[in-house]
C-alpha cells in the first residue's frame, strides 16, 4: 500500500492532477487481529501468546492506533507522498508522525509493476481515458 500511495502521488504531480496521496500505520495496536486472524489455531496462537507478554510494554490502544490515520488525513503539514505513524519506540506507539520510508519501498521498477498489474486486475486504466 505504502509502494501504492507513493506512486499515486507521484503520478498526480507529473499530470498536474491535484492529487495529495498520503499513507499512514497505526504502529501496535492491542486489537485481536492476530488472536483472531486466518492462522490464530497455527503460529498465530503463539503470536497471540507473545502478544499479550509485550503489548503492555510496546503497544498502545486502538483509538491511539487511529491517530496517524486521523494525522495523514487532516494535518494542513503533511506532504503528498508521505508516510505517517507513531513517533515512539520502533514505531510501535507515541504520537503521530512522519515514519520512515525503507529504500525498497521507493523502488520505481517496483511501483510501476504494481500499478501495471493493478490495471490489468481491476481492468481499469488510471487516469480513465476522457469521455
Amino acid at each position: 500500500m505504502l509502494i501504492f500511495a507513493i506512486e499515486l502521488q507521484r503520478r498526480s504531480q507529473a499530470a498536474g492532477w491535484g492529487i495529495r496521496s498520503v499513507a499512514a500505520h497505526p504502529g501496535w495496536a492491542t486489537t485481536d487481529l492476530m488472536a483472531n486472524g486466518p492462522n490464530r489455531n497455527g503460529s498465530g496462537k503463539f503470536l497471540a501468546l507473545l502478544a499479550g507478554l509485550f503489548s503492555p510494554f510496546f503497544s498502545h490502544a486502538p483509538a491511539a492506533g487511529a491517530l496517524p490515520t486521523l494525522f495523514a488525513a487532516t494535518d494542513p503539514e503533511v506532504k503528498g507522498g508521505g508516510y505517517y505513524g507513531p513517533n515512539g519506540f520502533y514505531e510501535l506507539k507515541g504520537e503521530p508522525g512522519p515514519s520512515q520510508v525503507s529504500l525498497p519501498a521507493l523502488d520505481q521498477k517496483t511501483a510501476n509493476d504494481l500499478w501495471e498489474i493493478s490495471e490489468q486486475l481491476t481492468g481499469v486504466p488510471f487516469p480513465p481515458p476522457a469521455l
